[in-house]
């Protein structure tokens, strides 16, 4: 099954919507486990592309391996489009 791209972008924006509300920029961090929750069962294999494309884009960086699992942050340098998408309607 492929995405058509209204449905990458709500993956996109749910997951910059988590680390946001999340505080996770600079100290602050989150599992791909945790990113993964909440999205519809049907698309929760996409997460995984849809973070490789916000990390290719500079909107998220790896925060790297824990024992639990890859962590996840924000790239704080690009705060002003992260808060564009978050914030449009």
């Amino acid at each position: 099954m492929n995405l058509n791209e209204t449905e990458l972008f709500r993956i996109k924006r749910n997951i910059i919507k988590k680390l946001y509300a999340k505080k996770a920029f600079r100290k602050g961090h989150l599992l791909f486990d945790t990113l993964k929750s909440g999205i519809p069962k049907h698309l929760e294999g996409f997460v995984g592309d849809a973070l490789e494309q916000l990390i290719k884009e500079g909107l998220v960086v790896s925060y790297g391996k824990t024992k639990y699992g890859t962590a996840y942050q924000l790239n704080i340098e690009n705060l002003k489009e992260i808060e564009e998408i978050i914030f449009q309607k």
